[in-house]
């Protein structure tokens, strides 16, 4: 393998579709915690064989499909304490912020990282949540005001967490770390512009968060994915042109 990236990479953008089987072992332990050794080892071969399904293909960059988590965002749920399911109609799929975060596994990601890493000689990607995804989707008034005042707040506080898990996946020796940001690209559409005070300033915070985390980190591949919300067939969660984003992301 060479250390510069092809010029024009392949990798896969998001999760691998996931078979029955995965999704069995992800109802069996993800939203618990309770993975014992016989969970984590089917998980690894999980893993194995969508890392060769990628290899066969062709892909450039292999990911381990993010079949260890049913969901990207609450990934962050793994890394700290503070988080618990609620009952709520907007993002029902996601845990929400209830207490003040606390270390739970620092360096979970890396040590996913370290196991994508050893187990293909291909290009390897890693893809971590932004502060503002992560605010949009876990931050809600009713359960999370008492211990984070604002999102703002609690977005802040996700920085240091999620720049030292960047640097500890980096350090691991993976060629790419993504993050992942669709409620910025999602602010191209006028309808959801409309729903904000200040749409401009939401733009700006978005990437001054991710921005502090990715400053003066060198060593790997950084990537941002921007994206509408892809629903399937329910069609985009957002529509309209780029210019609304592209001062801020230039």
């Amino acid at each position: 393998m060479t250390n510069s990236l092809p010029l024009f990479s392949t990798t896969v953008i998001g999760s691998m579709p996931r078979p029955q089987y995965v999704k069995d072992l992800l109802r069996a332990g993800s939203r618990t915690g309770e993975h014992d050794a016989l969970w984590q080892r089917r998980t690894d071969d999980a893993v194995r064989f969508v890392i060769g399904m990628q290899e066969r293909a062709g892909i450039d960059i292999i990911s381990d499909g993010e079949w260890r988590r049913e969901s990207y965002v609450d990934v962050i749920g793994e890394i700290m304490t503070g988080f618990r399911w609620v009952q709520r109609d907007q993002f029902p799929y996601h845990q929400v912020v209830v207490e003040r975060m606390q270390p739970r596994r620092p360096g979970v990601v890396a040590e996913e990282a370290r196991f994508l890493r050893e187990n293909t000689d291909r290009h390897v990607k890693v893809c971590l949540p932004s502060p503002y995804l992560v605010g949009q989707r876990m931050w809600e008034p009713a359960y999370s005001q008492g211990v984070y005042t604002t999102r703002d707040e609690f977005c802040e506080a996700l920085v240091p967490v999620l720049r030292a898990e960047l640097l500890a996946i980096r350090d691991v020796g993976v060629d790419v770390i993504q993050l992942d940001e669709p409620h910025l690209c999602v602010l191209v559409d006028p309808k959801v512009r409309a729903t904000f005070a200040d749409p401009e300033a939401e733009m700006r915070k978005a990437v001054d968060w991710i921005n502090q985390i990715i400053s003066g980190v060198r060593g790997v591949t950084l990537a941002v994915h921007l994206c509408r919300r892809n629903w399937g067939r329910r069609g985009w969660g957002a529509a309209g042109g780029y210019e609304a984003i592209l001062s801020h992301i230039q």
